[in-house]
């Protein structure tokens, strides 16, 4: 019970999927190679504290081929790490990327709104948010490589 009670406090406190977009946020550049196809998105980056607890909260939409990345190192590694859809407006793909910058656990279709925690196998080195329906549109699955400069395999 104390485990996943600290595991929705980190949820809580620190990766919540979801927030009103800042208009300071810029984005950047992020690559799947998924077999013989890559695509391209265009991704913003949580990587503070602040960015982390915000994600995508609150927002209406996604522009297509967009999506945020949630870089993991900068939390405490005593903790574990799981996403929920708190606040979440939109329903997302969350796809949990190693430190080689592999894919290692899907979760399609995440529920708006939802307080219940969506925990990878793992500790992942980042978390990509998409919008829904982009996983199975494109394939994407486990073993795919991620691009990204936040996983230090893309400039």
């Amino acid at each position: 019970m104390l485990k996943i009670l600290k595991i929705m406090t980190l949820s809580a406190l620190i990766l919540a999927s979801a927030c009103s977009k800042d208009e300071n946020n810029k984005t950047e550049k992020l690559l799947i190679q998924s077999g013989e196809t890559q695509y391209e998105y265009e991704i913003e980056v949580a990587d503070t504290k602040e960015t982390l607890y915000h994600g995508l909260m609150g927002r209406n939409s996604l522009p297509e081929n967009s999506g945020m990345l949630f870089d993991i190192t900068i939390v405490p590694k005593d903790l574990d790490v799981a996403m929920w859809m708190k606040d979440t407006l939109i329903p997302l793909d969350i796809i949990f990327i190693d430190e080689n910058g592999e894919i290692f656990y899907i979760h399609e279709n995440a529920e708006p709104n939802s307080t219940t925690g969506i925990i990878p196998p793992k500790r992942p080195r980042a978390v990509l948010e998409l919008n829904a329906g982009q996983v199975k549109d494109k394939q994407i699955k486990v073993g795919d490589s991620v691009k990204n400069r936040v996983l230090g395999n893309l400039d």
